[in-house]
């Protein structure tokens, strides 16, 4: 089992995800191998650490990867890891930032918008819905299971992300008083008149060409009452 979040991130970054067999560590030869290393080297040096804690773990690790690991010398290579990464072709990719990570993994799903009071439900959590999406009924919300404190919402067809969105502020909402809900975007001014279309025009000179009376009687512009 795969988080959706860990899916969904790995796809947008372009990462293709293949999961092992399960009892089949030849399939990853190369964590079975690094992981060897660690629960043989590293951990026994860590086994008279008392109350050991999660910053020295990090410490520790880093300071035998970088100064150990990364500098012996392999029995087939020949070579140290290190000579090795910095000898053979640089096919590494660019690392995004952190905010662009931390916007690939999170799970984008379906929510519909209630119109009463622009709000949608997310983990029995209510959050509110800027005034220019009002019209929408369905909304496409890109969040992380394990941290509902930066949710947003996403365009569903290119994955964009449109505007971030905050829960409900309970104590507000239940003084009643409810502010209107306008439209951010400025209304769209009338188009000018295009005047009349151009076949008409043309039938129209067409038809003076001809030199006919008009098929009615021409009112005068100012009629006078008889007297």
């Amino acid at each position: 089992m795969i988080a959706a979040e860990t899916e969904q991130g790995l796809t947008r970054l372009g990462i293709l995800f293949e999961n092992t067999l399960p009892y089949s560590p030849y399939q990853n030869g190369k964590q079975e191998a690094f992981w060897g290393q660690v629960e043989g080297r590293l951990l026994p040096m860590l086994e008279g650490v008392v109350d050991l804690r999660l910053e020295q773990l990090n410490e520790a690790t880093q300071a035998w990867i970088e100064l150990e690991y990364n500098r012996k010398v392999h029995s087939e290579t020949g070579q140290t890891p290190l000579q090795r990464f910095l000898n053979d072709k640089n096919v590494g990719q660019p690392c995004p930032s952190t905010q662009q990570l931390q916007l690939a993994f999170t799970l984008e799903e379906r929510r519909l918008q209630r119109h009463s009071d622009g709000t949608l439900s997310l983990q029995a959590i209510r959050f509110e819905v800027p005034s220019r999406y009002g019209h929408l009924k369905e909304l496409a919300v890109r969040y992380a299971s394990w941290d509902l404190s930066t949710v947003y919402l996403a365009d569903p067809k290119t994955g964009a992300i449109l505007c971030r969105i905050y829960p409900q502020d309970k104590t507000k909402n239940a003084e009643g008083r409810r502010a209107p809900r306008n439209s951010e975007q400025s209304p769209a001014e009338p188009p000018a008149p295009a005047g009349m279309a151009p076949l008409l025009e043309q039938l129209m000179q067409q038809y003076a060409a001809t030199g006919l009376p008009p098929a009615y009687l021409p009112q005068p512009q100012n009629p006078q009452n008889p007297s």
